[in-house]
């Protein structure tokens, strides 16, 4: 397939991409590494659109909460130019409003955070990863894990509604493209590890199963333990009832 040819119409990589998604009509997710990132580059795209005005989906954002936030109104006025940003900080019904008007194709870019790329319906003809780093602790900014860039990649393209999907990543140096291919394109997924082998995480969730009545006994907290990934990967089935009976202890202790 012959590489797309993007008409560098600004200092800006990314900017030079997004317009050239709603040029040809399509619609396209942009991977950020913070919230205030995804803020400021939907911001900047929705500033340059010309003769775009949905209104009626930027008042529904706009009067979600009962006294709009500053927020409210950044996203309000980019949601009018069919831009949007997305990220944990929103209201959950502004999310929804985000979610629905990107399926139904008024909103055509959606500047986000990696949250995005977990666990929701939303694919899209091109998926831009302008942050392929973040910052790490001790090491300062790192790659992203493999893992995390598939599930990014692998929002582009709607099966049923396109013939492929782009999936693009930033590079700015050379040297910054061929680190790109050599972690991510020939890079090999991590290991996947359950976090109920986490104890503390193992309580909350024994915790949940009991308060909600979803299980009434020792041996339906079993059997539902039982067809966990967590199960899978240990293995032995006696010890881990010998752990979850140290959870149930341990609960009933602190008058749990």
């Amino acid at each position: 397939m012959e590489a797309t040819k993007i008409e560098e119409l600004y200092n800006d990589a990314t900017l030079n991409i997004a317009f050239d998604t709603l040029k040809i009509n399509k619609q396209a997710l942009i991977f950020v590494n913070t919230k205030k990132a995804a803020e400021s580059l939907a911001e900047k795209i929705a500033q340059k659109v010309k003769g775009v005005e949905n209104k009626e989906i930027r008042d529904s954002v706009a009067n979600v909460l009962s006294r709009p936030t500053k927020q409210c109104e950044r996203l309000s006025k980019c949601v009018e130019k069919g831009i949007a940003f997305h990220h944990a900080g929103l209201a959950s019904k502004q999310r929804e409003i985000v979610e629905d008007n990107f399926r139904s194709g008024t909103i055509k870019i959606i500047c986000s955070t990696p949250t995005l790329a977990m666990g929701i319906d939303m694919p899209a003809f091109r998926t831009v990863i302008r942050d392929l780093k973040r910052y790490g602790g001790h090491w300062g900014m790192e790659w992203i894990q493999v893992l995390e860039y598939h599930q990014m990649a692998g929002r582009a393209g709607r099966p049923g509604k396109e013939e492929y999907g782009e999936a693009i990543c930033i590079a700015s140096t050379l040297s910054e493209k061929e680190a790109i291919i050599q972690n991510f394109i020939h890079g090999s997924p991590e290991e996947i590890y359950s976090k109920l082998a986490v104890e503390p995480v193992l309580r909350t969730y024994v915790l949940s199963l009991i308060a909600t009545g979803f299980v009434k006994n020792r041996k339906e907290l079993n059997e539902f333990f039982e067809k966990t990934f967590w199960a899978h990967q240990y293995k032995d089935i006696a010890k881990l009832e010998n752990i979850l009976n140290k959870v149930i202890r341990l609960l009933e202790e602190w008058n749990f």
